[in-house]
C-alpha cells in the first residue's frame, strides 16, 4: 500500500520536476525553480514592487480561466514593515468578488480563500515570507471546478514553489 501510494505521489508531481526554469526577483535574493511548461506572462524585475507571474495552462478550463502562480517582493525594513505589506494584500483580497475564507484547511505561512473571477468561482493560495529584508508574496490561483489531478499537481507545483522561495538563499 505504502508503495503503491509512493508510486502515484511520485507521478503526480513528476510534471513538476522534470524540465524546470529557474527564476530569481531582487538581484537573485528570491529564487525558485517552476516546470517549463509553465510560461511567463508579466515580469518586473526593477523598482518596487518585483514579480513574475506563470501561467499554468489547465486543458479542460473555459478560455476566459487564466491560472497562474504569481512571486511578488517587496522591500521592507523590519516586521512592521512586513506586516503591512500583508495586511494590504489580505484587504485587496477581501475586497474581491465574492470573497470567501477557507480556513477549514489552513496552511503555515499562508491562507486560503475563494472568489469570483471573470464569472467562474476560483480558489486563491497565498504564502507570505520575510527574509532578508524582503517581503515575500507566492499566490497561486486556479478555477475552483478544475479537474482534481489536474488541480492536486497545481497545488503541489505551488507548495513547491513556495518552498523555494522560503528557502532559497
Amino acid at each position: 500500500m505504502k508503495l503503491l501510494f509512493m508510486v502515484a505521489l511520485a507521478m503526480s508531481v513528476a510534471p513538476l520536476i522534470a524540465h524546470a526554469a529557474d527564476y530569481s526577483l531582487d538581484d537573485g535574493r528570491v529564487q525558485f525553480s517552476a516546470p517549463d511548461a509553465w510560461t511567463p506572462i508579466m515580469e518586473k524585475h526593477d523598482g518596487e514592487p518585483q514579480f513574475l507571474a506563470l501561467r499554468v495552462n489547465e486543458p479542460d478550463a473555459p478560455p476566459d480561466t487564466l491560472a497562474r502562480i504569481t512571486v511578488t517582493t517587496q522591500h521592507a525594513d523590519d516586521a512592521q514593515a512586513f506586516q503591512a505589506f500583508v495586511k494590504a494584500n489580505v484587504a485587496k483580497a477581501r475586497r474581491l468578488t465574492e470573497y470567501r475564507s477557507n480556513d477549514s484547511h489552513p496552511i503555515p505561512s499562508g491562507r486560503r480563500y475563494s472568489a469570483t473571477e471573470n464569472k467562474q468561482k476560483t480558489d486563491y493560495t497565498e504564502y507570505y515570507y520575510y527574509r532578508d529584508g524582503i517581503a515575500i508574496q507566492v499566490r497561486c490561483v486556479r478555477p475552483e471546478s478544475a479537474p482534481a489531478q489536474w488541480a492536486a499537481t497545481f497545488d503541489a507545483g505551488c507548495s513547491a514553489i513556495a518552498k523555494d522561495v522560503a528557502t532559497a538563499q
